[in-house]
């Protein structure tokens, strides 16, 4: 148990109370993306399963063997992605079902039962291909028993068990008549978004509804939501979040970016639920009313942490999901939880730090692993397989007090940007001079060059075309030109483009400093900064430089210090 985090929590003024996870690493080879708990001999104590491996509770430092070991390629992807552990056959012997890699098989690991539990475990193939990196195993039609909710040939549907003969194939059930990101889809969920007593499936594009008949034949009817503007998360839940008595959706955005959210329900006219974004978390450390930064949430869990009774966050870092390519890929393997609160000001998520190192994968599982009643987590991924064992202990006010997370000052969830430009009907901004049409005087390094914007949909550019300044590094400036017809104070607006390797600028005008820092770090998507005012100029007729000054990018940013000039605009004050 080799370190500890703490967090904080209070139900009221007089509980106080201080939650630690102990930290115990399994192993430190990657065998597997998910890891989970379950009795496996028998003797009434959580065992952990993690890759070829499974471990004795309720030390976990035994390991016996359940298929031949084989340390995975950190620069692929292990075979091992989800472990459900659960008595398919009825035996009072408890059975692993394995999940690989997107588009590859589902395995039973059948358990061999008691003086054969060190023999290897009878593998039976149940399912040919299980799309989506979110899948499901939980009951969502006909008895208490699970399926597994998943996609497959690009359908959504689920997969059910012949209990009677579970190790021979299993049966999958096709619901959307509408096609399915497959295999590698992000983002699926299980809930009842209409409040009718039936749980509805939930995907990036919007949701399935639970049809009240035949819900294993029937489509079950589409309604598209726009569930963030990126390829989709992990893990999405239907919870009531501000307890106004329907469900609103909670998900990370983008699985190998950045992103939190949750998504309130309302109802339209004709009784649609509709759903408005609140970003938990984005891209800039002030997106998050605490500050806190982080990448890859490839799993979300959602979980009573302090026993207040509102469901809380759990997620991290999928550390080196998509190996070197994703934003901060680098950055700490964390590991953390958000405490959901509800007061006359809203709804609130603090952040905890759980743990620094043991990061998630594409799975956490959450299990009471020594009973306790305190909710642990079971971790497996990159950096290897871990359990965080969750504990509390009462404080005084002051030390209750000093664990809180604070927030910062510069809180927005829409930092270092501007309101959208008003086009015209021309598709342009009247009265302003285009970015392609300013004067290029010099460029340190690299080149500029006029590029077309109408390929990225995300947001609309001025006369659909930017500046396009590619070669620069930190040091490089861009000298701009631009005639001015007559004199005056003016309000200096400008909009630039944002995208995962455009730089961070400084702005000069007639070389004195106009605006400093100016982030233009956006992932996934290529959006405009919106106009941004840059200060107030007295300037007199005639030729005036503008100068953009390269000083680094954003920690998240593909360092490719790219800048894009969308229009400059005086307005006469």
């Amino acid at each position: 148990m080799a370190a500890w985090a703490t967090i904080a929590a209070a139900s009221n003024a007089q509980d106080r109370t201080l939650h630690t996870f102990d930290r115990q690493q399994l192993t430190d080879v990657y065998y597997s993306e998910g890891a989970n708990a379950g009795d496996l001999n028998r003797d009434g104590k959580p065992d952990l399963v993690y890759g070829p491996h499974w471990y004795e509770g309720p030390t976990f430092e035994k390991k016996h063997e359940i298929y031949p070991v084989k340390p995975q390629n950190r620069k692929g992807y292990a075979d091992n992605f989800f472990n459900w552990i659960y008595d398919f056959n009825g035996d009072g012997w408890n059975d692993i079902l394995v999940v690989g890699l997107p588009g590859t098989p589902a395995f039973i690991f059948e358990n061999p039962k008691g003086a054969d539990l060190d023999k290897a475990w009878k593998k039976h193939n149940v399912f040919p291909s299980v799309g989506n990196e979110a899948p499901h195993f939980m009951n969502i039609v006909g008895d208490k028993r699970p399926e597994l909710i998943c996609t497959f040939k690009g359908s959504y549907g689920f997969v059910t068990v012949d209990w009677d003969k579970p190790f021979e194939p299993w049966t999958f059930h096709r619901i959307s008549e509408q096609p399915a990101p497959d295999p590698f889809g992000h983002g699926l969920g299980v809930g009842d978004i209409n409040g009718d007593g039936l749980d509805d499936i939930l995907c990036v594009a919007g949701w399935l509804e639970h049809p009240k008949k035949d819900a294993e034949n029937a489509p079950w009817p589409f309604h598209p939501v726009k569930f963030g503007n990126a390829y989709g998360g992990a893990e999405m839940y239907a919870y009531d979040v501000d307890g106004d008595g329907d469900n609103d959706v909670i998900t990370s955005l983008a699985a190998h970016d950045f992103g939190l959210a949750w998504f309130e329900q309302d109802k339209s006219s004709d009784g649609e639920p509709v759903f408005k974004q609140h970003l938990i978390m984005g891209d800039k450390p002030a997106q998050n009313r605490y500050g806190v930064l982080f990448s890859e949430l490839h799993s979300v869990a959602l979980v009573d942490i302090d026993g207040d009774g509102l469901k809380d966050i759990v997620t991290g870092k999928t550390y080196y999901s998509h190996h070197d390519r994703s934003p901060m890929w680098d950055a700490g393997a964390v590991v953390y939880w958000f405490r959901l609160t509800r007061s006359e000001k809203g709804v609130d998520w603090v952040p905890y730090k759980i743990d620094g190192e043991a990061g998630i994968g594409r799975q956490v599982s959450v299990v009471d692993i020594n009973g306790d009643k305190l909710p642990d987590l079971v971790l497996g991924g990159m950096v290897g397989g871990h359990v965080l064992t969750h504990k509390k202990k009462s404080v005084s006010e002051a030390e209750w007090k000093a664990a809180q997370p604070k927030p910062i000052e510069n809180y927005s969830e829409q930092a270092q940007r501007g309101a959208k430009a008003g086009l015209s009907a021309s598709g342009r901004v009247d009265g302003a001079i285009e970015g392609e049409d300013l004067k290029v005087v010099s460029a340190s390094a690299g080149e500029t060059t006029t590029q077309d914007m109408q390929g990225f949909t995300a947001d609309k550019w001025s006369g659909s075309k930017q500046l396009f300044w590619t070669g620069g590094k930190p040091g490089e400036r861009l000298e701009l030109e631009f005639d001015l017809k007559e004199a005056g104070s003016f309000d200096v607006l400008a909009a630039f483009t944002m995208a995962r390797d455009y730089a961070i600028i400084n702005v000069l005008l007639d070389g004195q400093a106009l605006k400093s820092d100016v982030d233009l770090y956006n992932s996934p998507d290529v959006i405009t900064t919106g106009e941004l005012n840059l200060g107030q100029r007295k300037l007199e007729a005639g030729k005036h430089k503008l100068t953009l000054a390269i000083t680094g990018c954003n920690p998240a940013a593909v360092k490719a210090y790219m800048v894009g000039v969308d229009y400059l605009q005086l307005k006469s004050k």
